[in-house]
């Protein structure tokens, strides 16, 4: 009976000894990826596509501020019209058949102090059986220019500046909404491949405690052929290594996925690849200096930028729908000049040697005599200031929280990281001196198993704060929406 019990148990271990060794070792038919901390840093900014998508929200953003400035565009026209009039006349002196021929061209443009400039040129040429006619045909140039400047609500072009300047603030907080997105894929990123180290270090750790079982084993076999311990501390011993084979295939599992999501978030390789982590989670642990992070969160936090861009938006509208109380008025200037001949050429030549003008200028008014409109826009600006404000504050606040949180937690963590380093050696040292009890006999399987269990609790413990510290500094970083920018400095 013993004899069988201890071939079984050795097929055990032949089995669970290939399972840890090989269970994650590279399989050599599929392509093995290196990477280091750095190279995820890089190839996400590089490749991801949530990246890439962010950034075209704000190439889509930035064509508003050309659509703004359209409103300044120079407009060109072009005319072409012919009209043959045989119409029944009333009088015998009219002309009962008229062609007319004309061509025309103009250019207009608003400049940006509200002044609307226009100049246009029109030749015409005219056939009629009219008896009064002069000239028959007759060719007529026609060259004029206007002006027309807005004084009222658009007070020498107030309000197109405005809309421009507000144009621009919305593009800065589009900026700052997309440098969000992509900090926080950097962070998810950075955060997966730690997961991945975390996982990499926990199999490690349920291979370690598989070899210290299969270390007990080997006492309790040879123990057990001396007579020296019962049949049910080898079989304890023996639920242990099948216990520790279970963690390997759980570990095995995570490793796995956390391996598949940092792909998906690199857009790099094949599923299948291997990827092996070149960084540990032992890290320097040090405590952070609240001041210094809350000094640095008032310079770089975009919410923060974004409300002081807000609020610069709203005094601007402020102005604007002050001024929109005003009438609408208009001065308009201009001045025609025509020639005749009876070629189109004499026509252009004598147009600058004659006086043949038309000035005139023209002044209009309007304005709604309750302006309601206008007034509830400007109390709607008002409004929209006091919760503003408050809303600045309340930001003000919030960083301050969050601030506080994660330096909170960032020193809390270094703290517990400490501890754990302690508390893992205490446990090894406690289960190799209860293991050296074993040999005089002083020992029993159930203490040693309570130990080992201790050990692989502290190991993971330390492995899961190690893996918190380094998040809780990353998440500091973003917090702060410092993170992008010490790995990313390239315009946007």
């Amino acid at each position: 009976m013993r004899r069988i019990r201890n071939r079984k148990v050795i097929i055990i271990f032949i089995l669970a000894l290939g399972l840890a060794g090989n269970l994650y070792s590279q399989d050599k038919s599929k392509p093995s990826i290196e990477l280091s901390f750095e190279d995820v840093t890089r190839l996400v900014l590089e490749n991801s596509l949530d990246i890439q998508i962010a950034k075209y929200d704000v190439y889509i953003s930035r064509t508003s501020l050309d659509d703004a400035r359209s409103i300044f565009d120079t407009i060109f026209s072009a005319e072409a019209s012919y009209v043959h009039n045989k119409k029944a006349q009333n009088s015998n002196l009219a002309a009962s058949d008229t062609k007319e021929l004309a061509f025309s061209l103009g250019l207009e443009k608003k400049l940006s102090t509200g002044t609307t400039i226009a100049v246009d040129a029109t030749t015409t040429k005219t056939r009629t059986n009219s008896t009064n006619s002069i000239l028959d045909p007759y060719n007529e140039a026609l060259a004029g220019i206007s002006l027309t400047q807005e004084l009222g609500k658009n007070f020498f072009g107030l309000a197109d500046r405005a809309d421009i300047k507000l144009t621009k603030l919305d593009i800065e907080n589009s900026e700052f909404t997309s440098l969000d997105d992509i900090e926080e894929v950097l962070y998810k990123s950075q955060k997966s491949y730690w997961n991945l180290v975390l996982k990499k270090e926990e199999f490690t750790i349920a291979e370690d405690m598989f070899k210290t079982a299969k270390r007990l084993y080997d006492i309790y076999q040879d123990k057990y052929e001396l007579g020296l311990v019962e049949e049910s501390e080898l079989l304890a011993i023996e639920a242990l290594i099948r216990i520790r084979e279970s963690d390997i295939y759980a570990a095995t599992l995570n490793l796995e996925t956390a391996k598949n999501d940092l792909l998906f978030l690199l857009n790099r390789g094949d599923f299948s690849d291997q990827v092996n982590p070149k960084d540990s989670l032992t890290c320097l642990v040090a405590t952070v200096d609240l001041y210094q992070a809350l000094k640095e969160s008032t310079l770089t936090r975009r919410d923060y930028k974004r409300m002081k861009n807000e609020l610069e938006k709203n005094k601007i509208e402020l102005v604007v729908k002050k001024n929109a109380l005003w009438p609408q008025i208009d001065l308009e200037a201009s001045i025609i000049r025509n020639n005749l001949d009876s070629q189109r050429s004499g026509a252009w030549e004598g147009l600058n040697g004659n006086s043949n003008d038309q000035i005139s200028f023209k002044l209009t008014f309007e304005v709604p005599l309750e302006n309601r409109e206008a007034k509830a826009e400007l109390e709607k600006v008002r409004l929209g200031k006091s919760q503003l404000l408050l809303q600045f504050k309340r930001v003000e606040r919030l960083i301050l929280q969050e601030i506080n949180d994660k330096v909170n937690q960032v020193n809390t963590t270094e703290n517990k990281v400490k501890l754990y380093q302690t508390i893992v050696r205490l446990h090894q040292e406690k289960l190799d001196n209860q293991i050296k009890r074993l040999g005089y006999g002083r020992s029993n399987v159930d203490t040693l198993i309570q130990y080992e269990e201790d050990l692989l609790k502290a190991r993971l413990s330390l492995a899961s704060n190690l893996y918190t510290y380094r998040m809780s500094l990353s998440e500091l970083e973003l917090t702060k929406n410092t993170l992008l920018d010490k790995y990313w400095q390239e315009p946007l």
